[in-house]
């Protein structure tokens, strides 16, 4: 007599098997960076950019250095949100500041360089792309707040 037990044990490995192939190729296939345009993705280049421009004086976590030779320490900034009396992060605020270019010269010399004279002057940028290095250092600045 024939055997018609579709679930004999050589049946369930094969299904077990083609399965867990599929599922496999299913999960090799999945891209596991952030899509392009994401915070997280806008995040991980601002980090970059924090690294080569800012961790100088704020430190390569944000929380500022002290410079027993500067009169002002450079911020914490990792603290910007919790220093506000709101829940927003000040994104415009922290944009020109980093920016520089539209703070008026009668408040006096910055510690800071003028970030978007740098960008502009000495690296050749566009305003397009100083707005998208800037809005990748905020999304950075953003994913640090303590």
């Amino acid at each position: 007599m024939k055997n018609t037990n579709y679930f004999s044990l050589k049946n369930v490995g094969f299904l077990f098997t083609f399965f867990a192939a599929s599922l496999l190729i299913a999960i090799s296939s999945c891209d596991s960076k952030p899509p392009k345009n994401s915070r997280v993705a806008q995040a991980a280049k601002g980090k970059v950019h924090f690294q080569k421009y800012c961790s100088q004086c704020h430190g390569a976590d944000g929380t500022g250095i002290i410079v027993d030779t500067m009169g002002l320490q450079p911020a914490n900034l990792t603290k910007i949100r919790a220093s506000r009396k709101s829940d927003e992060f000040p994104i415009l605020e922290i944009a020109n500041k980093i920016d520089g270019r539209k703070m008026a010269k009668a408040h006096g010399s910055r510690d800071m360089p003028i970030w978007g004279e740098v960008f502009s002057e000495q690296e050749f940028m566009s305003e397009k792309e100083i707005k998208g290095k800037l809005g990748e250092l905020i999304a950075y600045l953003m994913s640090i707040q303590v």
